[in-house]
């Protein structure tokens, strides 16, 4: 029986809506600057259908073109970028890093299984606490467009394991904010520019998804870390 087959007869969960919206009998979301829409599936999948399901044998690969070490209060990992696929995207992303933007910040959402999130310049202040997951700044000094090249092989790979995407809030306003997948982010539709992949340390972000979060309404494997991890500096790896 195929994956979607299966995904039917368990039905679908409800979305925990972060940004205010309607909760909608989807298992799509919609991913939002901030604290993105997310999906709280519990089910069991077979990782083997998933790998079938999503990736052919005969795609090709994504080219790295640079990497680039993140350094945080929780160890460090590397992601590679595609700066062949999606262009703009590392070109803002670089110019962050030089400027030191990312240096200070706080991962401030994690969602076990599914993903964490990264990039709001508000977190480096606690008296903007409740503005968490609104920041951000673009290198272009202006939100700047999407790069869904349905072409491109990461397009065509989707959201799999230690995809680095852009976060935002809606199309075509991406600017410093950035998620990072887990196994339940395969789920989602492709409407959030890919740029890039973790290639070592992988460990480290399953461990960051994983931590305890603080009490909120929406539930408890998904919201602010309870104890900062903080993004002590990202760098180029030349």
């Amino acid at each position: 029986m195929k994956l979607k087959n299966r995904i039917s007869i368990f039905g679908l969960l409800l979305i925990i809506i972060f940004a205010g919206c309607d909760s909608k009998n989807t298992r799509q979301s919609i991913l939002k600057q901030g604290f993105i829409d997310t999906i709280n599936i519990k089910k069991n999948i077979n990782k083997q259908d998933i790998q079938d399901e999503h990736i052919s044998t005969q795609i090709v690969l994504p080219e790295i073109t640079q990497k680039i070490q993140v350094n945080t209060s929780m160890g460090r990992f590397v992601i590679g970028l595609y700066g062949k696929d999606a262009p703009k995207t590392v070109d803002n992303f670089i110019g962050l890093v030089k400027k030191r933007f990312y240096n200070g910040i706080l991962i401030h959402r994690v969602a076990n299984r599914f993903l964490i999130q990264m990039g709001d310049n508000l977190t480096k202040s606690i008296r903007k606490k409740s503005e968490w997951g609104t920041g951000g700044e673009s290198f272009y000094g202006k939100e700047f467009e999407d790069e869904l090249n349905t072409i491109t092989p990461s397009y065509q790979l989707g959201y799999i394991k230690g995809t680095v995407a852009m976060a935002n809030k809606g199309p075509n306003t991406n600017k410093s904010q950035f998620f990072i997948c887990l196994d339940e982010a395969i789920y989602l539709d492709k409407k959030w520019t890919i740029f890039g992949k973790v290639i070592q340390g992988m460990d480290i972000v399953e461990k960051i998804s994983k931590v305890e979060i603080e009490e909120n309404k929406w539930g408890k494997e998904d919201g602010i870390p309870k104890k900062p991890i903080k993004i002590f500096s990202i760098n180029l790896i030349e």
